[in-house]
């Protein structure tokens, strides 16, 4: 390969890295955010716990319209429009003077934003060989751990300070700065299934599987974490205190990402999965019992390691299931993990305004540990099948 080729495919990368930082940002500043918004608003945290569950179910159900318009349309185009209307509704949200019409801005902005991710992972499908797509999804997974990281820690640190109208608004400018910056990134070449992507991923046996085991995932993991920050600062933390000590998640995620990349190829699928379904119930065994901040200090670090394990498994597993439905089903896989985090988020919104912490994350618990038995058999039983073709990517 060419050192120019080398250097277009770099800059490539950046951009679909810089989207999924924007993303990540959007989808995690929420969380250190709640308690100031229910204290702006005068309502319970349950009640402002809509403004985080309401919009990652957007984000979910949304995913896959931009997968059929990313076959449609085009990936970058696609991209393009989708953060285009996410800096528009993400900038309506930062100014909405009621709970009721933030929960709807920040609804829409999550149904628009949500397209970067798997957009940028089909797109990294669509233009890199498979011998070199595992150093590019790692990439573009470090990007979103420094999304999530930033989101968490800036988030605790804005809403103390300047308000989380500007939480709202920073990932809005960022959005409407790449919608422009996209128009560096050639439109790669596709092909559409004419049976229907749709009924391609959904006619699979695998597929189906996959599609449930990500709705689990996205309960256990994401409508968990959201109220980690919340539960430290029913212990008296301030949203600063509490954002950096969540913000820990993310610096797990980032640190592990690197060794799980190294022992990829060594550790078969099952195996990553087993140990950071178990990072998980590890984690929220730890909340459940006490929520003082070093001790959720340490599951947020924890949490992010089996995150670096778990989920990048299940999302190389997404991107191969189904090789004639690729873009569909990375879109249903996305979707299925932020449907489960927005149901998940909503159902634990009243053990959350009582602040009953020790059944809420003794939920997690039972979701992270029937994930993890269910994901680790079915892997298993799909490298017994001589179906896997290459290692998790982190």
């Amino acid at each position: 390969m060419s050192s120019r080729h080398v250097t277009t495919e770099r800059a490539q990368v950046r951009l679909l890295q810089a989207a999924s930082v924007t993303s990540s940002f959007d989808r995690f500043v929420v969380g250190p955010l709640l308690v100031t918004i229910a204290a702006d608003f005068d309502v319970s945290l349950a009640g402002a716990a809509a403004v985080a569950s309401v919009y990652f179910l957007l984000y979910g159900l949304s995913q896959p319209v931009w997968g059929l318009c990313s076959d449609r349309f085009g990936r970058v185009r696609t991209m393009r429009s989708t953060l285009a209307a996410a800096c528009l509704f993400g900038v309506l949200s930062a100014f909405a003077p009621t709970l009721g019409l933030l929960v709807v801005t920040r609804a829409l902005t999550g149904a628009c934003i949500a397209a970067a991710v798997p957009s940028a992972l089909v797109y990294v499908g669509d233009v890199v060989p498979f011998t070199r797509r595992q150093s590019v999804l790692t990439d573009l997974n470090a990007a979103s751990a420094l999304g999530i990281t930033s989101a968490i820690g800036l988030g605790g640190v804005m809403a103390a300070t300047v308000g989380w109208r500007v939480a709202f608004l920073l990932p809005a400018v960022l959005a409407g700065a790449l919608a422009l910056l996209l128009t560096r990134l050639p439109e790669p070449p596709r092909s559409v299934d004419k049976q229907g992507g749709l009924g391609v991923a959904l006619r699979s046996t695998w597929g189906r599987r996959v599609l449930l085991l990500a709705l689990v995932e996205g309960a256990a993991l994401l409508g968990l974490i959201t109220y980690l920050a919340p539960a430290v600062q029913s212990r008296g933390a301030t949203p600063t205190e509490a954002g950096a000590v969540v913000a820990l998640y993310g610096v797990g995620l980032l640190l592990t990402s690197r060794v799980v990349k190294r022992l990829a190829g060594r550790v078969p699928a099952p195996a990553f999965l087993a140990v950071g379904s178990s990072a998980l119930v590890l984690a929220y065994a730890l909340v459940a019992v006490s929520q003082a901040p070093a001790l959720v200090a340490v599951a947020a670090l924890v949490v992010g390691a089996g995150w670096a394990a778990m989920h990048s498994t299940m999302q190389a597993w997404a991107t191969e299931v189904v090789p004639a439905a690729r873009a569909t089903l990375v879109s249903l896989f996305a979707s299925s993990l932020f449907v489960g985090s927005g149901v998940a988020t909503a159902v634990l919104a009243p053990l959350a305004g009582d602040l009953r912490w020790g059944p809420l994350f003794s939920v997690g618990v039972a979701l992270s540990a029937a994930f993890g038995l269910a994901a680790t058999f079915a892997t298993a039983r799909f490298a017994r099948a001589g179906r896997v073709t290459a290692p998790a990517v982190p």
